[in-house]
């Protein structure tokens, strides 16, 4: 039988090169814009500086995508693709707010915050900002929250493979199973869907169009950043804030139920254990925050229902808004929107935490192991086909989450920050929600500030694709024929 290292194929670095060119095409499409909404709003040093980003990015594309078309890649070369594509995006970002004025440090936190859909800031404010740049993290959140899918989207009108390879890590074995084409149109449409539903009704809430536009766009894609210093709370009433906290709800729902849904399968859809178990955590959460905020906190009841009811969408939904200062309710209150936020969203959608799916299989995971417990020594279990890996896949993502969290828990809390505070903002950081009870500041030092971008990172590409990029088998070793 062949060993292990004789079946494994390092990364082909032409293979990965052409990839890489192939994105730098897509992110020059994603950033040209910026260069003319720059220039509308008069930031001249920002609309050069985005041009610049754009003809790099042009340049990439040039040199590397030459040659034949790209083969079909190998999984290793799939998940260095996705880091390489998100750090592209948020560089691409963050040198022109460089440019700008904006600490490198702090340029590059926001960008990645962006791409990652976090919305973690350490910005000293947002408000004394040109609307320019707040379109910038916005439309970054919104195209970041859907990078999967241009990515996979773009490559597949080289070669369809590609993207079915590339996808295959990201979804469950029933979506892969539907088709990448599939899937993306489906993903591309509601996304484009909802965002347009979201800016309408902000604007029927007694919004502006430009603010409209900014915070439809970072809603629906569980981003969370606002134009003002004090999240969704200071920028309207509770009609907007409503209206924000739903949209980002319906972005952390499947996208996949919306086509059942048009097809009349309410049955089908209302009974989807991932769905159910969401709703289950948002009224659970709710009313537990609904208590302690009460309690603990000693907020009005009535103030108390209406933060409570949206801070467990926020949370749930991993997008970040924020109702009330979080930084100064009490222990308990922090320690449950943790939870909340590490459990998050459902799979196909922009939320991020470990996702729905993942917690009912830990959950049948532990009811398997105390049922097993009263079986017969001889007796034999089935189990469907496909499901040890599934069960291997969950155990390892849950298991890195859980040692990466603790990792950036007590990098935070050698800076001396409060425990509960530091768990709170490494738990958003990871589960890309961006809600902060002020522990990521302006003047949060820079090795916290880092350790919170790796940890966007991590969370957004669910860590094992950068710890692929880490595993000296991906570079070096065997390669495969480039026309494989």
């Amino acid at each position: 039988m062949a060993s292990t290292a004789s079946l494994a194929f390092a990364v082909r670095p032409r293979v990965l090169g052409r990839l890489i060119g192939r994105a730098g095409l897509l992110l020059t499409g994603i950033n040209a814009p910026l260069v003319l909404i720059s220039a509308a709003d008069g930031e001249w040093i920002g609309a050069a500086a985005h041009a610049a980003v754009v003809a790099v990015l042009l340049g990439l594309w040039a040199v590397l995508s030459r040659g034949q078309p790209a083969p079909v890649p190998q999984t290793n070369e799939a998940m260095a693709l996705s880091v390489c594509a998100f750090l592209l995006a948020s560089l691409a970002l963050a040198l022109p707010w460089w440019a700008e004025g904006v600490p490198l440090i702090d340029a590059v936190f926001e960008g990645v915050s962006a791409v990652t859909t976090t919305g973690l800031s350490t910005l000293d404010s947002v408000e004394n900002k040109p609307w320019s740049f707040l379109f910038a993290r916005a439309w970054g959140q919104w195209s970041g929250g859907l990078m999967v899918v241009l990515l996979a989207l773009f490559l597949t009108l080289e070669r369809g493979a590609v993207a079915g390879r590339w996808l295959s890590y990201q979804l469950t074995s029933e979506e892969v199973m539907l088709g990448a084409r599939a899937w993306m149109r489906t993903m591309a449409v509601v996304y484009a869907g909802l965002t347009v539903l979201a800016i309408l009704a902000l604007l029927a809430a007694g919004l502006d169009a430009g603010d409209a536009l900014l915070h439809g766009l970072t809603a629906v894609c569980g981003g969370g950043f606002a134009a003002d210093d004090s999240s969704i709370g200071g920028v309207g009433g509770r009609a907007v804030q409503t209206v924000a906290m739903v949209a980002g709800t319906l972005g952390a729902v499947s996208f996949l139920i919306w086509p059942q849904l048009r097809r009349g399968r309410w049955r089908v859809v209302l009974g989807a254990p991932e769905l159910r178990a969401f709703i289950a955590f948002c009224l659970v959460g709710f009313l537990l925050l609904l208590l302690t905020m009460t309690r603990l906190s000693g907020l009005p009841l009535r103030e108390a229902a209406w933060d409570a009811f949206l801070m467990s969408l926020s949370c749930q939904a991993t997008t970040g808004f924020s109702t009330l200062d979080l930084g100064s309710l009490d222990a308990v209150s922090k320690l449950i929107m943790v939870v909340q936020m590490i459990f998050g969203g459902d799979t196909a959608s922009t939320a991020g935490g470990i996702k729905m799916f993942r917690v009912l299989g830990m959950g049948r995971l532990v009811r398997d192991a105390i049922s097993r417990t009263a079986l017969a020594p001889h007796a034999v279990i089935t189990t469907r086909s496909g499901e040890a890996d599934a069960i291997r896949g969950t155990a390892t993502v849950v298991t890195l989450f859980t040692l990466m969290l603790i990792l950036l828990w007590a990098i935070l809390l050698a800076g001396h920050h409060a425990p509960v505070d530091a768990l709170f903002d490494c738990a958003s950081a990871l589960s890309t929600c961006g809600a902060s009870v002020g522990v990521a500041s302006h003047g949060l030092g820079a090795p916290f500030k880092t350790a919170l971008i790796l940890g966007m990172l991590m969370g957004r590409l669910e860590i094992v694709a950068v710890l692929v990029l880490l595993y000296p088998r991906t570079w070096i070793g065997r390669r495969q024929s480039a026309g494989v």
